[in-house]
């Protein structure tokens, strides 16, 4: 099985994922509008920002690492298969407001982080 994982280490300085600084942006469900973080919360995760994944059934999932995701709850338990990053399990994150899927909840002994489907997210 051939894995597909594309990373980039320029933040993705040339598309609308940009790091977004100032207090008053927020990041919402492009389903109902739902506040599902903020910018300041983007973290770099291996190296970067922004992850290209397939999954083993080839969807193909551009995500973004965020440390704290308060409009994205857990819809599954947790895995350890195909992992996109080693040592963390992963759930399915949908939103708390619509229940739309918004990406994964990445869970190690000592750290957790969402990886969120960007285009699924609306950067206001």
């Amino acid at each position: 099985m051939n894995v597909v994982c594309k990373q980039s280490i320029d933040l993705c300085t040339d598309n609308k994922y940009d790091t977004i600084s100032g207090e008053e942006e927020i990041i919402t469900c492009v389903f109902c509008n739902n506040h599902i973080t903020d910018p300041s919360k983007q973290m770099i995760v291996n190296n970067s920002f922004h992850h290209v994944f397939a999954n083993p059934h080839g969807c193909v999932f551009e995500i973004g690492c965020f440390s704290k995701a308060k409009g994205c709850i857990s819809s599954s338990i947790a895995s350890n298969e195909f992992s996109w990053f080693f040592g963390f399990s992963w759930q399915i994150g949908v939103c708390d407001r619509c229940s739309n899927h918004l990406g994964w909840i990445f869970s190690s002994e000592s750290d957790r982080f969402y990886g969120l489907i960007l285009e699924k997210l609306n950067f206001l």
